[in-house]
């Protein structure tokens, strides 16, 4: 019999439940033989505890229990459990198990687990099989390989590693229907999952086979170990068979253990040690396919080069995905032929939809009420006809797509591709910060950025006894020289930006006819970017100079001939440079520029162009500083600046400017630094403090969270800073923490503010992100007056949007990350001198002297640098040491004329030997051990130097040169997340980094979805605060939204709804399809998942937050009436962000503007709060409603200044 458990204390586990059970059960009126029961608690919680079922072997004895205990109840760990019988059948089988078995003691069954973990014994298998799981409770087994295999919890490493060696097993008929393939002769192969990838272990509770299922997120690490004289050697495979790639979407494994007895000791240790969670099935079926041979996958892409291509790509997507089958596409061929024939341009958004309905099962979309078939229940052939007939119903509404980015702005839509060691992953169209080639040569379709990421999200590097050079060869290395196939079309590589180098990111393009007619392929297009030859045999820097053209920037405008001209760096008396990479413009100039740049961006223009722009024009890069001096439109470069000859190209592209002032964080290597050099540790554990109090404050106030999340850059691309200071002093309502009273209590908020304070929290906890008040990050620029004196600076701060106006003055301490020598922490005095005043948010360097002060910090230049000043006298190091100073290595040159193929070389070179991360790393560690001057510190400060200029000069710091350590203990702040600084390989550091890593209170978190029977979005409280706020007298109103209104706003929220999902399913770890982030990190513009690589998931961070921005302008553009929704006036006109200037000869037109775009977006509210009632739980509409509700509060500001 099954009793139904709730109420169970939070603390409780199964053995804490069954131990108390059994004193009540093995004794009377229960039978003297000790009674056999099972115990399973459940992982979904009520509000009241978390649940389970209670399993007797008998009715009478449940009978008998429920009599005594039903209404008492029985207390565990401080709570009383509530019995009542269990509405679902007992399971036969499971009655039948218990009663041919006898009790064991839980204390007893512990025992002898730990007994098997201290042993670590790996567990020797039966059989085995990669596969995927269809659905909760089906298994489809695709491949495996002859060898003898062990399973085993690697404790050390924390890690669950399958082994398989060379010994051949029998060859049966399982052997013989996956056509298995012998393993390498005299070596092991190791798939190896870390406890983060995996999702749970699957056990059948009724399987007496032994098997247990590792359902992951991605495939595991794979690795070919031998033996090499004495020492063990490690190489990175692709797949349990070298060279041979896995099948897509194959991430999961299937294991049957010699016994039951095996199975549950290996089931127990990766709970308790490694915290995987464990799922019983009552049943798991297991079916066994092939995957598919190359032949299928040749025919696919043959047909899907005959393909549109955005129609091709949605389908290589979908088989990338593992969606669809290559088989099963083409089997649905001539249906799709057919599709594209009589739907034309409209057969890809339609297919999308189609592979919406396949993939939606695992995702809580929002229910629509008009879709009244269940795709799930049809064939594929009626799936995509309901995918036909939904849209094409779609497409009549009275409803504009949601508004693409214009094609001269800086954000354009582009197609990605992740290679990593075992998969490719597709990903587009998808917002992207956009370049030159892209904007010059348009046809976006046939550009692909391609990725090389390892299974993780981290960038592919060596380990100390791992070589990835087998791996790099076989997988990477033919996609660079030979090109990929995507779509149906053959992609070469083009080049990369600098940035993109580090994160082992290039761009690809496929041939097309440009609009003149000419074929342009990698080559022409190379060729037209301008003149390399003088850099024809140093490989590394020709691709550094090509990166040129693919760095992120934003156009404006196309200079003449004669508004360039050429002028002569500044130089010290020994020869060296002052000026590097800075050089004057004139303001006449500079303000054309700005204007053109604001235009593009539908902004109105308004203010002075910024004193100073970090820019590319053809062959130079660098920064132009304002000179009111120099009359006309003229801007001139010096020979620092200019690269190589582009005559041609004459394209000002903006890649930062001096518009405002950024906030001030020390980090890790700064504070070792500056303890070193007698700042007051008092004063930066003060500072931490007041970051910690700052991030705790954001879910108790909306004004604090405004003002701190606006600090942090959180949430800009749902403008949450605005909001939340708009619902604080227009509705007046506190943030809520329950549902209880006047407050506004809204879930998606709450986590959203949750995600925002874990994520500051954990910054300081892991990188010492502390804030410092008062002290600026500002872009360097050279004195081009020659008025200040060596030693000197000059910085003015300004931000009107803060009313902040700050004149530098006195002593302050200068630096530039990242920080590595004694000396990259300069004292400077910062003076007033009436030439510059003219210049804000810019430090600015004298001319005279020796050495650049700039080159001083940390070698850094002119050509768009972020300078450090800090102001507090606090923090002023007590001691200045002398700048390091380094020769540089040589340039790598060839013996010939370098091609795209030395270029490659370069490139794997830079994979295998790129150290900055890890002097970075060692240096931590050494000086946490001594100080930052010991000898092992200074050697690594020098080859952090030649590291960091690899990219440039293609000469690597040898990894045998570096200092070693004596052990792998290493100091406690350098735990990753999720791992225990207690652990074995961590020690306590005394120094001040380990004290302030030690005072963060981090809690692990991650957003869980609604729960509740009711909307979560609070919504009555704010409809009652707005019909306080007067709106009558503005002008607007709250009357019920019109049905063709209504509409509209559904159709827009179902549309914005798919596209937050794909953005939610392109930014996780995994990147599988039925994993995707919270609306909560969404929101607030975090990712919560532990990454190894955070640098990884920082970058993650700022695509999801480019996406969700033009997402979100899209639909802000929509809530504007439809005369005013192309028009030159951006969305954001009555954003607090920006400033509204009242025009009497507009004031009738743009009140109109304001009261219809608030009756739409009070419309899009109204839709959003419906579905929520529908469907609590949905993804999508809470945020819907509060980027409506942000752009109402808006508006009712901006109507108040009307009046």
């Amino acid at each position: 019999m099954d009793l139904f458990m709730r109420e169970i204390a939070l603390a409780a586990n199964e053995d804490d439940v069954k131990l108390e059970l059994a004193k009540i059960l093995h004794k009377p009126p229960f039978p003297h033989e000790p009674l056999n029961f099972e115990v399973r608690l459940f992982r979904k919680n009520n509000a009241r505890g978390r649940i389970g079922i209670l399993t007797l072997p008998t009715t009478d004895a449940g009978n008998t229990f429920l009599r005594a205990y039903g209404t008492t109840g029985v207390f565990v760990k401080g709570r009383r459990i509530i019995f009542t019988l269990s509405n679902r059948p007992v399971t036969g089988a499971t009655v039948a198990r218990l009663n041919e078995t006898t009790w064991r003691d839980p204390r007893e069954l512990e025992a002898e687990r730990e007994r098997l973990i201290q042993a670590s014994r790996p567990f020797e298998l039966a059989d085995f099989a990669f596969g995927r799981f269809l659905g909760g409770d089906s298994f489809i087994a695709e491949y495996s390989v002859r060898g003898r295999a062990h399973i085993a919890c690697d404790l050390e490493d924390r890690r669950v590693r399958l082994t398989l060696h060379n010994e051949p097993r029998h060859n049966d008929d399982f052997v013989a229907m996956f056509g298995l393939m012998d393993l390498e002769q005299e070596t092991s192969i190791s798939a190896s999952y870390s406890p983060s990838n995996l999702d749970a272990i699957v056990s059948n509770s009724d399987d007496n086979h032994a098997v247990v299922f590792l359902r992951a997120q991605t495939f595991p690490v794979f690795l070919s170990q031998g033996t090499r004289g004495d020492r063990t050697v490690s190489r990175r495979l692709q797949g349990l068979v070298s060279g041979i790639p896995m099948p897509p979407g194959c991430f999961s494994l299937e294991c049957t253990f010699q016994n039951k007895t095996d199975r549950d000791a290996f089931i127990h240790t990766c709970q308790k040690r490694l915290s995987v969670r464990h799922i019983r099935k009552s049943q798991m079926s297991v079916r066994r396919e092939h995957s598919s041979p190359v032949a299928v996958m040749e025919e696919l892409n043959a047909f899907l080069a005959e393909m549109p291509f955005e129609l091709a790509f949605e389908i290589d997507k979908a088989v990338a995905n593992w969606t669809l089958t290559a088989s099963t596409v083409l089997s649905l061929k001539h249906t799709l032929i057919e599709l594209q024939r009589t739907q034309g341009d409209q057969t890809a958004p339609i297919f999308r939809k189609f592979i919406s309905f396949l993939e939606g099962e695992n995702i809580p979309r929002r229910r629509r009420s008009r879709r009244n078939t269940q795709p799930a229940l049809c064939s594929l052939e009626q799936q995509l006809v309901i995918a036909v007939n939904e849209y094409l119903l779609e497409q009549q509404q009275p409803r504009r797509r949601l508004a693409a980015p214009l094609a001269n702005t800086g954000v354009s839509y582009s197609y990605h591709m992740v290679l990593t060691p075992t998969r490719h992953i597709l990903e587009g169209p998808v917002a992207d910060q956009s370049n030159s080639v892209l904007r010059r040569f348009g046809h976006h379709e046939c550009f692909l950025r391609v990725t090389f990421q390892d299974e993780d999200r981290s960038k592919l590097r060596r380990e100390v006894d791992t070589s990835i050079s087998e791996l790099l060869s076989t997988r990477y290395r033919p996609v660079l020289l030979k090109g990929c196939v995507v779509a149906g079309r053959k992609y070469r590589l083009l080049g990369y930006s600098m940035s993109g180098l580090k994160e082992h990111s290039m761009w690809f393009v496929t041939p097309f006819e440009n609009d003149e007619g000419r074929m342009m392929d990698a080559q022409t297009i190379r060729e037209s970017l301008g003149d390399f030859s003088p850099l024809q045999y140093q490989p590394a820097r020709l691709g550094a100079r090509w990166s040129q053209a693919f760095s992120a920037t934003d156009p404006s405008i196309t200079l003449q001939p004669n508004e360039i001209c050429k002028i002569q760096d500044r130089k010290s008396a020994s020869g060296k440079i002052m000026t590097d990479g800075c050089s004057p413009i004139s303001a006449e100039l500079a303000d054309d520029i700005w204007r053109a740049h604001q235009g593009r961006k539908r902004r109105p223009v308004g203010g002075e162009a910024p004193s100073a722009i970090q820019y590319r024009l053809g062959g130079a890069k660098g920064m132009v500083v304002q000179d009111p001096n120099r009359s006309g439109k003229v801007i001139c470069l010096r020979p620092s600046q200019v690269k190589f000859d582009a005559p041609d190209n004459r394209t000002f592209d903006i890649q930062s400017t001096s518009l405002r002032p950024k906030s001030m964080f020390l980090n890790r290597p700064l504070i070792v630094l500056m303890e070193y050099l007698g700042v007051s540790s008092k004063r930066i554990i003060e500072l931490q403090d007041d970051s910690i109090h700052a991030a705790q404050s954001v879910q108790t106030s909306f004004l604090d969270a405004s003002t701190v999340l606006q600090q942090h850059g959180l949430g800009a691309s749902f403008h949450l800073p605005s909001l939340f200071r708009n619902i604080a002093d227009i509705l007046h309502l506190p943030v809520g923490n329950d549902l209880e009273g006047g407050s506004f209590y809204n879930d998606l908020i709450l986590k959203g503010l949750h995600c925002a304070e874990t994520h500051i929290l954990r910054e300081l906890k892991y990188r010492a992100h502390i804030g410092v008040p008062d002290s600026f990050t500002l872009l360097g620029v050279s004195d081009e007056w020659d008025c200040l004196r060596e030693g000197e600076i000059y910085a003015t701060v300004y931000d009107e949007r803060k009313g902040l106006y700050k004149e530098i003055t006195g002593r302050v301490a200068i630096t530039r990350s990242p920080q590595i020598h004694p000396g990259d922490l300069q004292v400077v005095t910062a003076v007033r001198r009436p030439e510059l005043e003219h210049l804000t948010n810019v430090v600015v360097f004298s001319c005279r002297g020796d050495r650049s002060l700039a080159s001083c910090l940390g070698g850094g230049d002119l050509d768009g640098d972020d300078f450090n000043l800090i102001l507090d006298p606090n923090l002023l190091p007590q001691i200045v040491a002398e700048p390091g100073e380094y020769k540089s290595l040589p340039i790598k040159q060839t013996l010939h004329p370098c091609g795209i193929e030395d270029v490659v070389d370069f490139i794997f070179d830079y994979i295998e030997a790129d150290l900055v991360g890890h002097i970075a790393i060692s240096h931590l560690r050494f000086s946490d051990l001594k100080d930052p001057s010991c000898q092992e510190c200074l050697q690594l400060a020098e080859f952090a130097s030649h590291a960091v200029d690899f990219p440039k000069t293609g000469t690597p710091v040898k990894f045998e040169q570096l200092p070693r350590h004596r052990d792998r203990t290493r100091p406690d702040f350098l735990a990753r997340e999720g791992s225990d600084p207690n652990g074995p390989n961590f020690y306590n550091s005394k120094k001040l980094l380990g004290i302030l890593c030690r005072r963060v209170p981090v809690r692990e978190w991650i957003p869980d979805e609604w729960r509740g029977e009711h909307s979560p979005s609070g919504g009555d409280v704010v409809e009652q605060a707005l019909e306080s706020v007067g709106l009558y007298a503005l002008g607007l109103g709250l009357q019920r939204p019109s049905d063709e209104l209504c509409e509209e706003m559904n159709y827009l929220l179902d549309e914005y709804c798919e596209q937050l999902l794909t953005i939610a399913s392109a930014h996780t770890i995994s990147k599988n399809k039925d994993v995707h982030v919270s609306e909560a990190e969404l929101l607030s513009g975090t990712i919560m998942a532990n990454w190894s690589d955070h640098h990884r998931r920082r970058e993650a961070v700022t695509s999801m937050n480019l996406q969700t921005h033009e997402l979100v302008r899209a639909v802000r553009a929509e809530f504007r009436p439809g005369d005013e929704n192309h028009s030159i006036v951006d969305d954001d006109d009555f954003s607090d962000d920006d400033w509204y200037e009242d025009e009497e000869d507009d004031f009738h037109r743009e009140s109109r503007v304001v009261t219809e775009t608030f009756k739409r977006a009070w419309a899009a509210w109204c839709v959003a709060e419906k579905a929520l009632a529908d469907y609590p739980e949905s993804y999508g509409p809470q945020s819907f409603g509060l980027v409506a509700l942000g752009r109402m509060l808006e508006l009712i500001k901006a109507a108040r200044q009307l009046l």
